[in-house]
């Protein structure tokens, strides 16, 4: 039990930035564990990541603003899984870096996505003059750190500065001299704190790695991995928050995961889904997923034959019913935050509409067959139920 409490003493802040008239136009992720030492850097720096990008709602992240992510070296050799969109991410050195042949062609592949570079000023001396080329913003922890030959070549090439460790008036006015463009802004906002999502909320272990091959096949099926992603509420959840963030915002609201998936497109689903993967290393429990599959299976084969209903709405319906407990969250709080749509919301939280009946069908008929009281298979009602145990079976089966 404290093993596991230390697993998730993890905390990240969102670190203010300012312009030099003071607005607010970019934040630093800060991300720290508490008790034990963290022992892959690549994994702490995906939890964090999945917390800001994929797991806060549209109302505590980034919106506009540009993120700056300070990354392990370990991390540049996984670009594949570094958030978007590029043009509003800069990505923070590690000061002590050997500019390798290698290293050279990774940095420059990240500047041709857009992906922007910032480096200690300190690491910027010496030997370290070879990265100047490769650099977008430098940063300076004091106004003396460079001098004025220095600053007037960095600004030729195009290079910003960002000043930090402002402790009073006196210090920032020397860093406004100097014409910084970024001001770390402690001085006028505290940092934001999230409290990380506990880790191993991501379905079951064996869906997980047959999602992880199809993600990277050549002729990846959208179907099948439909058909895995299902099974996973977490994931499910981020694909429609990220869906649905300001980036991939189509006017429309999407609470149907197939087209969540089509509106971030395979890329973006490859780096959510590897991000939240190294994120987390337990298995959700595949008793909760099968009954909640099973329910939104129900509610699908009770809405085929009327033609006023969403069969997928339907699904949603019953498979969003459980999804509080999936996830171990309020369910309350949770639906209040989804993309859901407005029937949607109203049968899940009043039990309202057409899609509200089917799901109280659904549950009333749970609880008989908890009893030992189901009808005959006869019946329309326990017909359906016993489709989706086939349904549920045949799906978590094909793994």
């Amino acid at each position: 039990m404290s093993g596991q409490r230390e697993a998730d003493a993890f905390a990240i802040a969102l670190q203010p930035i300012h312009d030099a008239d003071d607005h607010h136009v970019a934040d630093r992720l800060v991300y720290r564990h508490h008790g034990e030492g963290v022992d892959d850097p690549v994994a702490a720096t995906a939890r964090a990541l999945a917390t800001i990008i994929y797991e806060l709602n549209e109302g505590k992240r980034l919106g506009p603003r540009e993120l700056i992510i300070d990354l392990p070296a370990e991390w540049l050799e996984r670009a594949d899984l570094l958030p978007s969109p590029a043009r509003q991410v800069i990505i923070g050195l590690p000061r002590a870096l050997s500019l390798t042949p290698a290293l050279v062609g990774t940095l420059e592949q990240l500047r041709e996505r857009g992906y922007r570079l910032l480096m200690p000023a300190s690491s910027l001396q010496g030997d370290g003059r070879a990265f100047a080329p490769l650099i977008d913003l430098i940063r300076l922890r004091r106004p003396d750190e460079l001098d004025g030959d220095q600053l007037r070549a960095h600004r030729q090439r195009g290079a910003r500065l960002l000043a930090e460790e402002i402790r009073d008036p006196e210090r920032l006015e020397h860093f406004r001299a100097l014409d910084c463009h970024y001001f770390d802004g402690r001085y006028l906002a505290e940092p934001a704190f999230y409290a990380a999502r506990p880790r191993g909320r991501h379905g079951n272990r064996a869906a997980q790695l047959r999602l992880v091959n199809e993600l990277y096949r050549e002729d990846a099926d959208l179907h099948r991995l439909f058909e895995l992603l299902i099974q996973m509420p977490h994931l499910h959840v981020a694909i429609l928050r990220r869906a649905n963030s300001s980036q991939f915002g189509q006017g429309a609201r999407q609470s149907d995961l197939k087209r969540a998936m089509q509106v971030i497109g395979l890329n973006e689903l490859r780096r959510l889904v590897m991000t939240l993967s190294l994120a987390s290393d337990l298995p959700s429990s595949k008793l909760k997923v099968r009954m909640a599959l099973i329910r939104a299976f129900m509610c699908r084969n009770l809405a085929t034959p009327f033609s006023n209903i969403d069969p997928e709405n339907a699904f949603t319906t019953g498979l969003f019913s459980m999804m509080g407990p999936l996830l171990d969250e309020a369910q309350d709080a949770l639906l209040a935050e989804l993309p859901l749509t407005a029937a949607v919301a109203r049968a899940l939280t009043d039990r309202e509409g057409h899609l509200g009946a089917l799901l109280t069908l659904c549950e009333e008929h749970e609880h008989q067959v908890a009893d030992g009281g189901a009808t005959a298979s006869t019946d329309r009602l326990q017909q359906c139920y016993l489709d989706a145990l086939d349904q549920t079976d045949a799906l978590m089966s094909r793994l």
